[in-house]
């Protein structure tokens, strides 16, 4: 169930904070050491012909969320998906908001034994641990449920500071929205290739009848921002140069994608755009399941 709940995401991906939908209110469910986070704001997502695409892709890749989705209407039942944790330390919490008692059921058919804490039944499964935690359905990794019923119990706790910022960047229209905090090691290995130390790097995905793409890269100051977008923009090179990065992405996308990347700087951020047509979609989904 837990890969399903990550394939969703993969569905949305290929997907103000007060928000219904925005996952604001779901942050404070992760990990207090969370340095990544994906949001899928599936209610907004879900009548874009982009996003039915990848969601038969993903059915096809994932037979968990194609058995699902064969009894379940699981895209329409699940207006929100947050996934968060640390990758060091193995933490993973996944929030669903929606109609998702029937998804509950399901995930319960699977497990080996069942538990509670703070007045909350959960349950194990192979995966990790499910729950029912104030209407919302909560995936965990194994050990990790009696943390998170502790910290949707208190009323002061907010989520991780780092991941709250990453979220007030999301494009306000996008679907899918995310990033990733980096640790100093990531940093300093970014450094070589950008030119200058990143702090954090957020992405938008916008779902209508085009994918638009946003990206951007939190540096220290602005004089970095603008030596990492030269940077960037002179490895991804101009429109109709054989050779380039953006030649070759010409060659595995197409080119109305190609052309539209532009690099610009945004006071302490380098900033990344483009878009995307129905039809390059389809042309890189085929590729990603050449890898899946």
């Amino acid at each position: 169930m837990l890969r399903a709940v990550v394939a969703l995401v993969f569905l949305a991906t290929l997907a103000p904070l007060a928000h219904a939908g925005r996952g604001a209110n779901l942050v404070k469910y992760l990990p207090d050491d969370a340095q990544v986070i994906v949001v899928a704001d599936v209610a907004r997502a879900r009548r874009s012909p982009i996003f039915k695409k990848v969601f038969e892709a993903a059915r096809q890749k994932n037979d968990t969320l194609d058995d699902l989705a064969s009894t379940l209407a699981v895209d329409k039942l699940v207006d929100t998906i947050v996934i968060g944790g640390n990758a060091s330390s193995q933490k993973v919490v996944a929030v669903l908001e929606g109609r998702v008692d029937k998804l509950l059921g399901e995930a319960k058919k699977t497990s080996t034994k069942e538990d509670k804490h703070g007045g909350v039944t959960f349950w194990t499964t192979a995966d990790g641990e499910v729950a029912l935690i104030d209407k919302r359905l909560v995936f965990t990794s194994a050990g990790e449920m009696t943390n998170v019923i502790d910290r949707a119990h208190d009323n002061k706790a907010k989520g991780p500071a780092a991941i709250r910022t990453i979220l007030a960047s999301a494009t306000p229209t996008s679907s899918v929205f995310g990033g990733a905090v980096l640790d100093a090691e990531q940093r300093k290995e970014m450094a070589g290739d950008l030119g200058g130390e990143p702090q954090w790097a957020a992405f938008s995905l916008v779902m209508a009848s085009k994918l638009g793409i946003e990206a951007r890269i939190k540096l220290a100051d602005e004089a970095t921002a603008a030596k990492v977008t030269k940077n960037l923009n002179d490895q991804l090179g101009a429109p109709g140069v054989d050779g380039t990065v953006r030649s070759r992405i010409e060659g595995f996308v197409g080119k109305d994608f190609s052309d539209s990347i532009v690099i610009d700087q945004a006071h302490a951020f380098a900033h990344v755009s483009a878009t995307m047509t129905s039809d390059e979609v389809d042309k890189l989904l085929a590729l990603a399941k050449m890898f899946m």
